[in-house]
């Protein structure tokens, strides 16, 4: 099969501090507030993006608009009452909550669609529909452990041990509060990948599974495996998005069988997953701190180490995100590059 495609796609994307002090736009509020200066600021970045990238194809020197909603990862959260704190160079940050086991012990699903900050973004939804035809865009809805860490917080970890009702409850309330909300912007919008990866299927349903880098594969099945299969038993297809390295945890998503897409962080042992997963996509991201400190040389082996491990070539994909300011344009054009060159080279070695 890898003669059907010339090489692996791959790509890149900025943090806000790259955008915020490059070219001083701002994150803050407003961002997620004002879909029409949420959708000129975009037209911004793409003309922004083709003027100093464009000679590797990021940017567009004509944008046109694109009607999206966004909430950065804050919007679950904050409908159990989190409070949300924004930022001009920084994504949205929930502050967690650290609920007393009898806030848990009380807590239920909330009515999703008629609680802030989901009304709001419902309001935007009609807004955008209404002056431009169409909404696209999704919502982050946060993945079940990172949600319960933000209802609970650090203390969720030591319920592990001694007190295990407590999380299967918080476990379900979450669960049961992200199924509605997917359900619903993919009923606007069409998509729910974007909030979380560009990589995936736009129509895919992809968990953010940040935190699972902190526990053992043992507490991951005991404890966010089962809710994490009736997730995509619900939301088909299924994805998982891992930002760290997937092996602690590796064992236990492979249990997931209708799973069909997997987005692996930095160190993580290709090979393993490849053996466990031989016919999901795999996409491999490259670590923004050596994208920020690392020579060309170093950014190059980076990624011909993945290409190398990944295969086959139709089931990769690569790229580096969380880019921060100082990161080095020519680590850039060396990323994208050298997955698309030597990715056609390995293609062509196999015809």
């Amino acid at each position: 099969m890898t003669n059907e495609i010339q090489h692996i796609r791959a790509s890149v994307g900025f943090y806000p501090n790259w955008w915020h002090k490059n070219y001083g736009i701002a994150y803050g509020k407003k961002y997620y507030y004002d879909p029409d200066y949420r959708v000129e600021t975009q037209m911004k970045q793409m003309k922004l993006l083709h003027e100093r990238f464009g000679d590797i194809g990021l940017g567009n020197p004509d944008p046109q608009p694109n009607p999206f909603v966004d909430y950065g990862m804050a919007l679950v959260p904050e409908l159990f009452g989190v409070e949300t704190k924004f930022f001009d160079d920084a994504l949205p940050w929930s502050i967690p909550a650290n609920m007393s086991e009898e806030q848990i012990n009380s807590l239920v699903v909330p009515d999703v669609l008629n609680t802030h900050p989901m009304t709001e973004i419902i309001r935007q939804m009609d807004y955008l529909e209404k002056k431009y035809g169409r909404v696209t865009g999704n919502i982050n809805t946060c993945g079940i452990q990172n949600l319960a860490l933000k209802l609970r917080g650090d203390d969720l970890y030591t319920d592990f041990y001694v007190n295990s009702d407590l999380v299967h409850k918080v476990m379900n309330i979450c669960l049961e509060t992200i199924i509605p909300l997917a359900n619903y912007v993919r009923s606007r919008t069409g998509t729910l990948a974007s909030s979380v990866t560009p990589m995936a299927p736009p129509e895919m349903y992809i968990t953010p599974n940040c935190t699972t880098a902190q526990i053992s594969n043992e507490s991951y099945e005991e404890f966010i495996l089962p809710y994490e299969m009736k997730l995509a038993n619900a939301l088909q297809p299924f994805g998982i998005h891992h930002c760290g390295s997937v092996d602690n945890v590796v064992e236990g998503y492979s249990k997931i069988k209708n799973m069909q897409f997997i987005e692996v962080g930095p160190l993580t042992d290709l090979r393993r997953v490849r053996e466990l997963m031989p016919t999901i996509f795999i996409n491999a991201r490259i670590c923004p701190v050596r994208m920020l400190q690392c020579t060309t040389e170093e950014i190059e082996q980076d990624v011909k180490r993945l290409v190398d491990t990944g295969g086959p070539y139709e089931l990769l994909s690569i790229d580096a995100v969380g880019l921060d300011y100082g990161t080095p344009d020519e680590n850039v054009r060396t990323m994208l590059n050298t997955a698309k060159n030597y990715s056609a080279e390995k293609i062509a070695e196999g015809k």
